[in-house]
C-alpha cells in the first residue's frame, strides 16, 4: 500500500506541477502529553509559497477514537485565522485567506487553512488528539504519524514529544521511529526524532513515532484488554529494519539489557556506528546532533507560545524583530507608517523596481494594509507602462461570427544598454532566488538588464516575437509561442520571478528612501480624501496606476481616481485609469501562466538526473544497511515498518 501511495505520488508530482513549486523548508511537531491521554500539537511549518493553489492541509486517516479538535492556525504576522467547522475546498485563495477549517472525509478528517499571499511565510497550526495515548495491560503508548509528506515534501523535519507536567526521561518511556531517513533519541526531558539534513524528505516518507511509557505516569481515559507488545509493537515491527526479537524482548524492566539497548548504541564497526557516536552525547544517550541546538531553541520559543495560547516564536526571533521594528521606526522619523507627510511625486526618481524593494522591506517588519508583491502584478505594472510609452495598442476587428474581438498592437522594443555594473539584486533578498545553473543562465541572458528599462525590454520583446507577422497579438498566440521555446524562456521567467518579490535587505535601507516610498504609499491610499491637487500630480496618474499596479492595490487606487476625475483639468490626456487593468487582463493571465510553465520547465539532461536521484534512493532503501537500528533508544530510524498506526494520508498544500 505504501508503495502504491509512494508512485502516486510521484505522478501528482509529474503532472501537476504547480504543487512542486512550493518549498516547504521545515516542520517543526511539539507534542505535549496530557495526564488523560491527549495531546496537545503544536506545528510550525516555513515555506515559500508560490502563486499557484489555494490550501496547506493536514490528513488525519486510520483515527480510530481519536478525535481532532480545538483547532487553531496563526501566520507569522500573529493573526489568528477563523476557524470553519466546515471547509469548502472547492473556494478561491483569496476566499480562503487568513481561515482554517476541519474538511472531513470518509477516510478521516484534514485540517486546512488558506495559503494567502505569496512569498516567505510561516504557519503555526495547533490542535488536541484526544485519547492519543491508551492505557494497555503492560504499558501505555501509541503508534502515531506525525507528519507524512505530500506534495511539497519538507527538506528538514523534526517532532518533539515532553508531557504536560513530569519530565520524560530515558528510565520512563523508550521510542522506535519508521518512515524517514534520520534520527531519533532522548535529551534530558523529552524525546525527539528528526531527518537527515542532507536528505530531504520525498512524497510518502512519513515520522511516525511508536512510544512505551511505564505505567503510572500517565492516567488515560481509554483503557484497552491485551498488552501493548503484542497489539501495538508486534504490528509496527512487521517489515522494519529493526530486530523483532530483540526489540519486543526489550522492556523496561530488562534493567540487564536496557543500558546498551538505551545508550544509544547501533552496529559497532560499521560505518553507520561511527556516524551515529560522532553525533551523540554521552551524557544523555547518544544522538543528539548539536547542529539541532537551533531547532531546539525554536522548540523552546514553541513551548513557551503553547503555554500561553498565542504566537510568541523564539526568543531569538523575537529579539531580531524588535532590533528591525525599531531600525524601520528610525527611519522613519519615529513616525508610523500612516503618520509619514505624504509624498506626490514618483519615489525613488520613478524607478519602479527599487521602490518596490524598499517598499517589500517595510511590509516584511511592518504591515501596511493591502499592500502585497506578486509577479502576476509585475505583469500588470509593466504592460501598462508599455501602453502608456506606445509599446502597446490596442485595435479590434470582428471575427468570423461577427463577435468583437480586442487585438493588442505591439511595437517592436528598443533594447537598452547593458550596464554590467549595476546589480539591483546585489543587495536584496528574494522568495525566489537562484542559484547554480540556473543564476549562470540568467546572467548570461540578463546581466545589466535587471532594472526598470530591461524588464520592460523582456516583456515587450517577448510580446512581439509571440505576434503575428502583422504584430497583432492573441493571448493564445503568447500561449503558444512560449510553450515551442520553454528552455529558451526560462532565464527570463526566472528573472521576472526574483525581481518580483526582492525586498531590500534591512541593513542598506535608507531614511529618505524610506520616507519616499511610504509618503507616496500613504498618498495612494487617502488619494480619495486629498483636497488641493495641482496639474502636475494630473500629469503623474499613469505613472500613479503603474506603481500601484505593482504594489498591488490598483483596484483602491482606480476606484479613488474615478471619484476625483470630475474635479481635475486635463483629464482627456489620460485614458480612464478605471478600464486600462481589465482591458489588459487577457494578455496578463496568458503571460502568467505560461512564463510559470516555462520557470517549471527542465531539460531531458535535468529530468533524467532528477529521476536517477530517486532511483538512488530507492536503491538504497530496499538495500540492506550498513547498521542496524538501536531498539528504544537513541539511534537511526527505520525506514519501512510502523504497521498499525494511526494518523497518516499526507501533509501539504494545493
Amino acid at each position: 500500500m505504501k508503495k502504491y501511495l509512494r508512485i502516486t505520488f510521484l505522478l501528482c508530482i509529474f503532472s501537476l506541477p504547480a504543487f512542486a513549486q512550493h518549498q516547504l523548508d521545515s516542520v517543526f511537531v511539539l507534542v505535549k502529553l496530557m495526564d488523560n491521554g491527549d495531546a496537545q500539537v503544536m506545528e510550525r511549518r516555513d515555506a515559500h509559497m508560490s502563486e499557484q493553489g489555494t490550501e496547506g492541509f493536514i490528513t488525519f486517516n486510520n483515527m480510530g477514537d481519536i478525535e481532532v479538535k480545538d483547532l487553531e492556525v496563526f501566520d507569522e504576522d500573529a493573526v489568528a485565522y477563523k476557524v470553519e467547522e466546515e471547509w469548502n475546498v472547492e473556494r478561491s485563495r483569496e476566499e480562503k485567506t487568513r481561515r482554517c477549517g476541519y474538511h472531513h472525509t470518509p477516510e478521516g478528517v484534514e485540517l486546512c487553512w488558506g495559503i494567502g499571499r505569496a512569498g516567505k511565510r510561516s504557519y503555526y497550526i495547533k490542535y488536541t488528539l484526544t485519547h492519543l495515548v491508551k492505557s494497555y495491560d503492560d504499558y501505555d503508548g501509541f503508534c502515531h504519524s506525525f507528519y507524512e509528506a505530500a506534495n511539497s515534501p519538507a527538506t528538514f523535519a523534526m517532532v518533539t514529544i515532553k508531557m504536560d507536567v513530569d519530565s520524560l526521561t530515558k528510565k520512563d518511556a523508550r521510542i522506535w521511529t519508521f518512515g524517514y531517513d534520520g534520527w531519533k533519541g532522548h535529551s534530558s526531558n523529552y524525546v525527539w526524532a528528526r531527518t537527515e539534513e542532507e536528505r530531504p524528505m520525498r512524497n510518502g516518507d512519513a515520522i511516525i513515532m511508536l512510544m512505551e511509557i511505564k505505567k503510572g505516569l500517565l492516567h488515560p481515559d481509554v483503557v484497552k484488554e491485551g498488552t501493548f507488545k503484542e497489539l501495538v509493537k508486534r504490528p509496527a515491527f512487521v517489515d522494519s529494519e529493526y530486530d523483532i526479537d530483540v526489540a519486543m524482548g526489550d522492556t523496561l524492566g530488562d534493567r540487564a539489557t536496557r543500558s546498551s539497548l538505551m545508550g544509544g548504541e547501533v552496529g559497532s564497526g560499521h560505518e553507520g556506528g561511527q556516524h551515529a557516536n560522532s553525533l551523540s552525547s554521552s551524557d544523555d544517550g547518544g544522538g543528539f546532533h548539536w547542529g539541532l541546538i537551533g531547532g531546539f531553541l525554536l522548540i523552546v520559543g514553541l513551548i513557551g507560545w503553547a503555554a500561553k495560547d498565542q504566537i510568541k516564536g523564539s526568543f531569538d526571533e523575537r529579539k531580531l524583530q524588535k532590533q528591525k521594528a525599531k531600525h524601520l521606526q528610525e527611519l522613519m522619523g519615529g513616525k508610523k507608517w500612516d503618520e509619514l507627510p505624504y509624498w506626490r511625486e514618483l519615489p525613488m526618481q520613478g524607478n519602479l523596481l527599487d521602490s518596490s524593494s524598499v517598499l517589500a522591506a517595510v511590509v516584511h517588519t511592518c504591515s501596511i494594509q493591502g499592500v502585497e508583491f506578486s509577479v502576476q502584478h509585475l505583469y500588470e505594472a509593466f504592460i501598462l507602462r508599455m501602453f502608456y510609452k506606445g509599446g502597446i495598442t490596442l485595435d479590434y476587428d470582428t471575427d468570423k461570427y461577427g463577435k468583437t474581438r480586442q487585438l493588442f498592437r505591439i511595437k517592436e522594443p528598443v533594447k537598452p544598454e547593458k550596464n554590467t555594473g549595476l546589480d539591483l539584486t546585489k543587495n536584496t533578498i528574494s522568495s525566489y532566488p537562484l542559484y547554480g545553473a540556473r543564476r549562470r543562465e540568467a546572467d548570461w541572458a540578463y546581466k545589466g538588464l535587471i532594472r526598470d528599462d530591461g524588464i520592460q525590454y523582456m516583456l515587450q520583446d517577448l510580446l512581439y516575437k509571440a505576434a503575428n507577422e502583422d504584430h497583432l497579438l492573441q493571448p493564445d498566440e503568447l500561449r503558444t509561442y512560449v510553450n515551442k521555446n520553454l528552455e529558451k524562456l526560462r532565464p527570463m521567467a526566472d528573472v521576472l520571478y526574483m525581481v518580483a518579490e526582492s525586498r531590500k535587505a534591512d541593513k542598506y535601507l535608507q531614511a529618505d528612501e524610506v520616507q519616499q516610498v511610504v509618503g507616496f504609499v500613504h498618498y495612494l491610499k487617502d488619494f480619495s480624501l486629498v483636497e488641493e491637487r495641482h496639474i502636475e500630480e494630473v500629469n503623474l496618474w499613469k505613472e500613479y496606476l503603474v506603481f500601484a499596479s505593482f504594489y498591488g492595490i490598483a483596484d483602491q487606487v482606480r476606484k479613488d481616481m474615478k471619484k476625483v476625475a470630475p474635479d481635475t483639468t486635463k483629464l482627456d490626456q489620460l485614458i480612464p485609469p478605471h478600464q486600462v487593468v481589465e482591458d489588459f487582463k487577457p494578455i496578463t493571465t496568458a503571460l502568467a501562466s505560461t512564463l510559470y510553465t516555462a520557470r517549471m520547465y527542465e531539460t531531458a539532461h535535468e529530468r533524467e538526473q532528477r529521476l536517477a536521484s530517486y532511483s538512488s534512493r530507492d536503491d538504497d532503501y530496499r538495500s540492506p544497511r550498513s547498521y542496524s537500528s538501536s531498539s528504544g533508544g537513541s539511534g537511526h530510524s527505520s525506514h519501512s515498518g510502523g504497521g498499525g498506526h494511526s494518523g497518516g494520508g499526507g501533509s501539504g498544500f494545493r
